[in-house]
């Protein structure tokens, strides 16, 4: 059974994904903003599809949306639909965590890496995740979190040294 901890980071994760998944496909000019704009279909499919982060979706349509109207919206979403279900204490540990800090940047990294893959066509949340999943799932990237963990480690024991 997962801890609340673990179930807050991935439902937190999933969210800041699903954000940039809405940023990725469905941003729009509006004079010189950047907005992001849901079609009417697009609306019926997430509210189907993704019943549990449909809230999101429509708290952005038709919203002007840069970085920082961006990490207000997942935390507002977050803070609103999540703190139910995971107590305020958990999701403020996740938010603090390295553990997270990490897998945004991975996140980053792979939707950076894999931008022209992605913008070949429309691909559905899901299989973003799906797609995501494997490659966080690779002998190289596994060996990349290996260094980053070792290293954080480190960071925290000689930390731990210092102040004894």
């Amino acid at each position: 059974m997962k801890t609340s901890f673990e179930t807050a980071f991935d439902r937190i994760v999933e969210v800041v994904m699903f954000e940039n998944w809405l940023r990725f496909y469905f941003i729009a000019e509006k004079g010189d903003k950047l907005i992001i704009s849901l079609p009417e279909k697009a609306v019926e499919r997430i509210k189907t599809d993704y019943p549990t982060l449909f809230g999101l979706a429509e708290m952005l349509d038709g919203r002007e949306i840069d970085h920082q109207s961006s990490v207000e919206a997942v935390c507002m979403f977050v803070a609103g639909r999540l703190e139910t279900a995971s107590p305020e204490h958990t999701i403020k540990e996740v938010f603090d965590s390295a553990r997270f800090h990490m897998e945004l940047n991975l996140f980053g990294m792979w939707v950076q890496n894999h931008e022209d893959q992605l913008d070949e066509a429309f691909i559905p949340f899901a299989r973003w995740q799906q797609l995501y999943a494997e490659w966080r799932s690779t002998p190289k990237v596994q060996e990349q979190i290996a260094g980053i963990e070792e290293q954080a480690a480190r960071v925290a024991g000689n930390a731990t040294e210092t102040t004894q």
